[in-house]
């Protein structure tokens, strides 16, 4: 009888054991998951004729920041969101409606300028 009684507790005692290690599994990936942005380090500023696409990413459960993807001559760097330049990247972004076969535009900002501007009527 004591037999069964310890065969039933070790039983009991594995179950228990596998279940904490899922759950403590499952816990760590969501964990893990949490923080996946793709901007790790950022610059201030890039020099304009140099960028030849980006990308915006806005805040997402996985990554609380807005990134700012430049596509630079073959190879991409970050731009700090908060930056001039990437305010003004920002502010064209949202003027040409997330367009995104209009973002030339956005790249031809001069230094001073804020965005595209609208063609002079006559």
């Amino acid at each position: 009888m004591a037999f069964r009684t310890l065969q039933g507790n070790m039983s009991l005692l594995l179950l228990l054991s596998v279940c904490l290690v899922f759950t403590t599994e499952n816990r760590t990936a969501a964990i893990s998951l949490r923080e996946k942005c793709e901007c790790i380090g950022e610059t201030g500023s890039v020099q304009w004729r140099k960028i030849t696409d980006f990308t915006i990413i806005p805040k997402a459960p996985l990554c609380n920041k807005v990134q700012i993807i430049l596509q630079l001559s073959g190879k991409r760097a970050c731009l700090n969101p908060e930056s001039k330049q990437g305010e003004k990247l920002q502010r064209c972004w949202k003027r040409i409606k997330f367009t995104t076969w209009k973002k030339k535009a956005c790249l031809r900002l001069k230094r001073n300028s804020n965005g595209p501007k609208s063609p002079k009527k006559h």
